[in-house]
């Protein structure tokens, strides 16, 4: 028996997606818009960071977009700010495609496997992860050069 809780018994080691949906939702909630449209595209900035997760606000020019990457570790959430994103999600029946809006989120879970390019003019989008992984997400430009994290 133990004379006293261990840490991993207080606190969960990550986030659900759902867990992590709720603090995007309520990051948007408090995000100022000045900060939206100073936020240069191609940029990232810390929004968060703690033992359980990290969020970034990103700025994404058209034609963005990450690899095909699989999560192996950790759960994720991007939600859209404004403009769209397409996700094309990997299963066994083959591939999805749908387009997420403003307002919108894709969830992601160990194993998952999926692509986000950006439509047309461009995105914002707030990205979620757990464990926290504290460096920007890698979304790639049409020029070929990784998102620049901003403080």
């Amino acid at each position: 028996m133990l004379d006293f809780p261990e840490p991993f018994l207080l606190a969960p080691s990550s986030l659900t997606p759902t867990a992590l949906r709720e603090r995007a939702e309520a990051l948007l909630a408090v995000t100022d818009a000045t900060v939206l449209s100073e936020l240069p595209v191609g940029g990232a900035m810390e929004l968060r960071s703690n033992f359980l997760y990290d969020a970034w606000l990103v700025r994404l020019g058209p034609g963005a977009a990450s690899d095909l990457h699989a999560h192996e570790h950790g759960f994720g959430t991007v939600a859209v700010v404004s403009g769209a994103l397409r996700e094309t999600r990997a299963s066994t029946e083959g591939l999805d495609e749908r387009v997420v809006t403003a307002g919108e989120t894709v969830a992601t879970r160990p194993g998952d496997t999926h692509r986000l390019t950006v439509e047309e003019d461009g995105a914002v989008a707030v990205y979620l992860a757990s464990p926290p992984k504290r460096t920007a997400p890698r979304i790639v430009s049409s020029a070929t050069t990784p998102v620049a994290a901003t403080r």
